[in-house]
């Protein structure tokens, strides 16, 4: 099967040249690099919607290449289109938020381990919260906020963390029962409890997404580039 990479709709080829360049530069000693982008989408929806959804990602652990079309409907949701299945039913969410953020040190370091065989760690959670913050750091190992947690494999709103070549993708969705909250971070984690966890990807939200307990639910998407140059 030939593989389709992630067309992300608003940013040109030359937007994500430029940050390649820009941090290659910053690491211009290293013949070999490897660098990570990642795009993070947070959204919510009508819970008169939200079966359909819950279905299309739990659809999604039994067939992981339909990340891709998830990606492409984000896209087009992103873009404010109205997005329609094969049989007619269409849906949006209520709201959605994109930003281009970082994986974190304590990711980088967990995938060092696995090159010289030592890792032990994946990454089946994510995390939404509230926290106020110009940007996600380096450095970072919480959310500023945390509201809630989820393991992607086991929760029954849905859910997913899986690969198309060396692209990642980590897909979630919350539960309606989640206190409302006014959502402007994600991230990804190795662990259920902060005090075990090792945090892999932190995302900002310059436009937060407002969620109304048992009004609608909320998730959130994360897809990591890993390119080498």
């Amino acid at each position: 099967m030939q593989r389709i990479d992630p067309e992300i709709i608003g940013i040109t080829r030359e937007d994500i040249q430029e940050v390649f360049e820009k941090t290659l530069r910053e690491f211009k000693e290293s013949k070999t690099r490897i660098i990570f982008l990642d795009a993070s989408y947070l959204y919510n929806f009508h819970l008169d919607d939200f079966d359909y959804i819950r279905k299309l990602n739990l659809l999604m652990r039994r067939q992981p290449l339909l990340v891709r079309e998830w990606h492409k409907i984000l896209e087009r949701w992103f873009n404010d289109q109205t997005v329609r299945d094969n049989k007619g039913y269409s849906i949006k969410p209520i709201q959605i938020s994109r930003t281009f953020d970082r994986v974190v040190n304590e990711g980088l370091e967990a995938i060092a381990q696995c090159i010289v065989g030592q890792g032990e760690f994946s990454f089946p959670f994510r995390g939404i919260g509230e926290g106020v913050t110009p940007l996600a750091l380096p450095s970072d190992k919480t959310l500023v906020d945390e509201v809630d947690r989820m393991n992607v494999f086991t929760s029954v709103e849905g859910g997913v963390v899986t690969r198309d070549g060396s692209t990642i993708y980590s897909i979630g969705n919350h539960g309606k029962s989640v206190a409302s909250a006014s959502i402007t971070e994600c991230g990804m984690f190795s662990d259920e409890l902060p005090a075990n966890d090792i945090m892999f990807e932190h995302s900002i939200f310059e436009t937060p997404v407002v969620h109304v307990q048992n009004a609608d639910s909320v998730g959130s998407t994360t897809v990591i580039y890993m390119c080498s140059s």
